[in-house]
């Protein structure tokens, strides 16, 4: 779910509309509790790092599919570990409105399409986020990650 991929995994995958009624025999041999959230900052990088190195290797390979969402799962846990880092070093509350942040930017850079992320991430929100925070950082980071890509 986004919404596990936001808060760092803080929010249960059980508890998600796509984890409710899950048997719990489907997860209990992950490699990765999906309930449990992420430990630390480099755990974080770690997942970010995997996530984007198979999104790069199935591009090459001619995969079908988009790299939307993926792109989205895999910005989430570096913002994350971003996050957690700072709060660990300089007294900085992790943020979801950061996640969601580098989350457009990314994936705003790399499809330039910087209107059509801030509707997907609007409309994929959980209902408890206040879209009158959300909003305006989301807009001016999916821009700022597509002018900031011409440079790149």
């Amino acid at each position: 779910s986004l919404q596990t991929a936001i808060d760092g995994q803080s929010t249960p995958f059980s508890d998600t509309k796509h984890g409710r009624g899950l048997p719990s025999f489907l997860t209990a041999h992950a490699n990765v509790n999906p309930n449990t959230p992420i430990e630390s900052s480099w755990a974080a990088i770690q997942v970010g790092v995997a996530k984007l190195t198979s999104i790069a290797l199935a591009c090459a390979g001619k995969f079908p599919g988009g790299i939307i969402f993926p792109l989205f799962f895999a910005a989430a846990p570096i913002a994350n570990a971003i996050c957690l880092f700072l709060s660990q070093h300089l007294d900085i509350q992790v943020n979801s409105l950061a996640v969601m942040a580098l989350m457009a930017s990314t994936q705003a850079s790399v499809t330039r399409t910087p209107l059509a992320t801030v509707l997907m991430l609007t409309l994929s929100a959980s209902p408890d986020t206040e879209l009158s925070k959300m909003l305006p950082c989301v807009i001016l980071s999916s821009y700022l990650g597509v002018f900031s890509s011409r440079y790149l």
